[in-house]
């Protein structure tokens, strides 16, 4: 199964601080889908991939190196172009298009996107590594 993580609104609570879990999170995904983790974030669009150096502050030191295990993924005007339809997926975000929810609705794929709220829910990403 293929993991699509965003960053800012799920990793990052904000530009100062990871959400809470993030680290755990990110282990415990890594722990199970070591070759098939991708970003899907701005920070990682056209195949540009900013996302160590936008992460690294903001985590702990032993997970830092993990980050180079996940790989960029593609995509130009809509996330959904970078995800990979034809396989399983999850995907993270803390915001879906009208159009990508299209895209997803076109491929029957709208239980595979989990839309994070660090808001409501800010231990979300725990629950989510507890089941992952």
């Amino acid at each position: 199964m293929n993991i699509y993580l965003d960053i800012d609104g799920v990793l990052l609570a904000n530009e100062h601080n990871a959400a809470n879990y993030a680290d755990e999170f990110l282990q415990a995904v890594l722990a199970a889908y070591p070759d098939s983790t991708y970003w899907l974030t701005t920070h990682n669009r056209r195949g540009e991939n900013r996302t160590k150096e936008v992460l690294a502050p903001h985590l702990k030191p032993e997970t830092v190196p993990l980050l180079d295990k996940i790989k960029p993924s593609v995509w130009n005007e809509m996330k959904t172009d970078g995800i990979n339809f034809s396989e399983k997926f999850i995907w993270l975000d803390d915001d879906l298009w009208q159009d990508e929810l299209k895209v997803l609705e076109r491929h029957n794929a709208t239980d595979n996107f989990i839309l994070i709220d660090l808001q409501k829910n800010p231990n979300q990403l725990k629950d989510i590594a507890e089941i992952i």
